[in-house]
């Protein structure tokens, strides 16, 4: 019997694997600490083993929180201004952004730039397309 369920277990993780689109499979590979420890609670529990497998489990769960958190910490550091590229620079004068800025506040700040130079609202296409690359080039960067 359990052989069964371990091929179908295999099985059916190879299928969600491929239907996973890239954005959803690079954030589980990155997240690698959380599938294992989510597969060792799968396994405790076809073992009938549940003590173990709430344990594993709520490791689980932690990492899913905590692991992305450890890995900013394990970035490198981030450009100096001084070895920005122009376009780089351009793009943060545009968006009013500093070179530590981080995600978050260059979409906000794109956002908000937006709200004028969006052509719905009295901008023009060039101003919005403008704050639309500077935006691009800037998230690019922090990937």
């Amino acid at each position: 019997m359990l052989p069964v369920l371990l091929a179908l277990t295999l099985i059916f993780g190879v299928l969600f694997l491929t239907r996973l689109g890239g954005i959803h499979r690079a954030e589980l590979m990155r997240r690698w600490p959380t599938v294992l420890l989510a597969g060792a609670a799968l396994v405790c529990l076809l073992r009938g083993l549940i003590s173990p497998a709430i344990t594993f489990a709520s490791l689980a769960a932690l990492s899913w929180v905590l692991w992305p958190q450890i890995e900013r910490w394990r970035a490198p550091a981030p450009v100096s201004p001084a070895q920005d590229a122009p376009e780089d620079l351009a793009a943060r004068r545009l968006l009013g952004v500093g070179p530590t800025a981080g995600p978050d506040e260059i979409r906000r700040a794109y956002r908000s730039k937006m709200t004028q130079a969006h052509p719905d609202r009295g901008g023009t296409h060039n101003e919005a397309a403008r704050l639309t690359a500077a935006r691009d080039r800037l998230l690019k960067k922090k990937r």
